[in-house]
This record gives C-alpha cells, structure tokens and sequence, in this order.
C-alpha cells in the first residue's frame, strides 16, 4: 500500500524489515525493487527484477514475473509508471 500512496521510503523501510524477518519470501524483494524504481533508483531496481527473473511459486502459486507483471498493471490503474515497467515487460515477455 505504501508505494500505491506514493511513499516510497516507507515501501522500503517495511520490505527491508519484512526481508530481515523472511529472507526467503521472495515476492517482499518485488516491493523493495517498486519502491525502488519509482525513487529513481533504476539500477537497483533494475537488478532485483532480473535477480529473481524466472522463479517459481514466488507468491500464492505465481511466478515472479507473474508478481511482478500483475503489480506494474496495478501501479499503471493508480497513475504510477515508469519507462522501466516497460523494458521489464518486454524482457519477461520475450523469456516464452
């Protein structure tokens, strides 16, 4: 919720102490890489996306790139984009 109000630091504060707690739930990596993104923070956010490109079972049976794709579509409903949501859809897209 903290990222589709637009308050980002909040967004990564809350994914990094839900991270320090489950370092293995990796759909929380998929909030720090959002916050990220829309903070300008492109290359961070850039590498946590590729990072976990392809895992399985990431959230509620879903891929990552299924959590990812779903959350960009959410943020472009709420009026948030990034000219990085677009690079990431065309590389998840092009994966098969």
């Amino acid at each position: 919720n903290a990222v589709l109000t637009s308050d980002f630091a909040l967004a990564i504060d809350a994914a990094d102490q839900a991270i320090a707690l489950a370092p293995q739930a990796t759909w929380l990596y998929a909030i720090r890489a959002h916050a990220r993104m829309f903070l300008g923070r492109i290359d961070e956010a850039r590498a946590l996306y590729l990072k976990y490109r392809g895992e399985k079972n990431v959230m509620a049976g879903k891929s990552w790139d299924a959590v990812i794709l779903e959350g960009f579509a959410v943020f472009k409903k709420a009026g948030l984009t990034s000219p990085l949501m677009d690079e990431i859809e065309r590389q998840f897209s092009s994966a098969g």
